[in-house]
């Protein structure tokens, strides 16, 4: 089968060339590496950052003339609803269903789903423009939290807590968003959890509960750990609420990665996609239970059945976690030197370790997930080990940035 890929989450990709599939690659110039040339892409092609829907429903039909596709695959929010165009004007397999995906990604229409179904939810409104910003919160109340109605990696969300913060939540959300809509919700207090899942014929599977770690002021994930450390009783209380939402949602088969919030009066949703999660969270359960997302929704992508490679019920051999470095630095700073990189990944208990950015790379003040500048993953016995190996993995590195004077040190932990 020739696959056309649109987007990243490469270790997708590599699970369908293993299993005997060909891939042309279309991709967005922000996303593409270098080392996709040397990689086994049947064709590349690469996109303007803001090209439209249209203008890559045009190279894929360019692309199909040269080299037909039995299937269009995409891993991400941003291209699935492209996907589906795709496959219909070219008339080939695409498994995203576009009603689902469309709900999902508009947050306000979520929220709107969840009331019409009873599942509990939490206070919200949606606005265009900064006056009907001022009047949304009014409305929800606060501490509120404001975020795009459509974005990813933490981008835009703050927290308000007194109309004097409202300033700087229009900052970190943009004119481009603040036009588009934004959506102000309830600030739920409690812990954060997601929930990593395959639906299958409209059978839900959880594979993971994972538990989150943000950052308490921009929000910016910084660790996570599978499975998460929760009494049966609460596990179970999670799947069910989580189930009940993709049932009323009505996904068939598909990954899902839904985030909640466990308060006080039981688990409460944030937000669902119709994707795996990110942050190598896929990683932590291939590690602690030893089942292969990656491998799952890949097969899905192209429209195989996938029901017999889902466990009734993982289990867990070992935790596993990961944890990020995010050192704030100014814009007229350079990142010099990481120091401590090599012994940071040297233990048998870190499965791996990456340097997210380059030296030479500016300073940036981190406010969303694409700022952060390393990641370890560990295993141990337990949560609370896993979570220590993979933090004194990140604690062991040093950030030197350097500026017009001398280099300045930056802790990375």
């Amino acid at each position: 089968m020739h696959v056309l890929i649109l987007g990243t989450l490469r270790q997708c990709h590599k699970r369908l060339q293993a299993q005997g599939h060909q891939a042309s690659l279309l991709i967005s110039r922000d996303k593409a590496k270098g080392a996709d040339l040397a990689g086994f892409y049947r064709n590349i092609v690469v996109m303007e950052k803001d090209a439209s829907d249209d203008q890559w429903l045009a190279m894929a039909q360019a692309m199909h003339r040269i080299t037909p596709f039995d299937a269009v695959a995409a891993f991400n929010d941003r291209e699935q609803q492209c996907a589906y165009r795709i496959g219909q004007r070219l008339e080939i397999f695409c498994a995203v269903d576009p009603q689902l995906h469309e709900l999902v990604t508009r947050k306000s229409a979520m929220r709107e789903a969840l009331g019409a179904h009873g599942i509990a939810s939490c206070r919200y409104a949606f606005a265009q423009g900064e006056t009907a910003l001022r009047a949304a919160i009014g409305e929800v109340g606060l501490p509120c939290i404001v975020k795009p109605v459509a974005g990813e990696g933490s981008v835009g969300v703050a927290k308000v807590d007194s109309l004097d913060d409202l300033l700087q939540a229009l900052a970190r959300l943009g004119e481009t968003a603040l036009a588009a809509g934004v959506i102000v919700e309830e600030f739920l207090v409690g812990e954060e959890f997601s929930v990593e899942a395959i639906s299958a014929g409209g059978v839900h599977h959880i594979m993971a509960i994972t538990k989150k770690y943000k950052d308490p002021l921009t929000f910016v994930e910084v660790g996570h750990v599978v499975p998460a450390p929760l009494d049966a009783q609460t596990a179970d209380a999670i799947r069910a609420y989580v189930t009940s939402i993709l049932g009323a949602f009505n996904y068939r088969n598909c990954p899902s990665h839904t985030e909640l919030m466990l308060t006080a009066d039981g688990p409460r949703i944030i937000e669902t996609h119709t994707r795996l999660g990110g942050d190598r969270i896929v990683d932590l359960v291939r590690h602690s239970c030893g089942v292969d997302l990656y491998e799952i929704a890949s097969r899905q992508a192209i429209g195989a059945d996938v029901a017999a490679m889902l466990p009734a019920a993982p289990v867990y051999a070992q935790s596993a976690a990961i944890w990020y470095a995010a050192p704030d630095a100014h814009a007229n700073q350079q990142l010099a030197e990481v120091r401590g990189a090599d012994a940071a990944g040297a233990h048998d208990h870190i499965k791996s370790f990456e340097l997210l950015r380059d030296t030479g790379s500016p300073g940036v003040k981190v406010l969303s997930s694409f700022d952060r500048s390393a990641a370890a993953v560990a295993v141990g016995a337990d949560a609370a080990e896993a979570l220590r190996r993979a933090q004194a993995s990140i604690a062991s590195l040093q950030f030197l940035f350097r500026s017009a004077a001398q280099p300045v040190p930056s802790e990375g932990a």
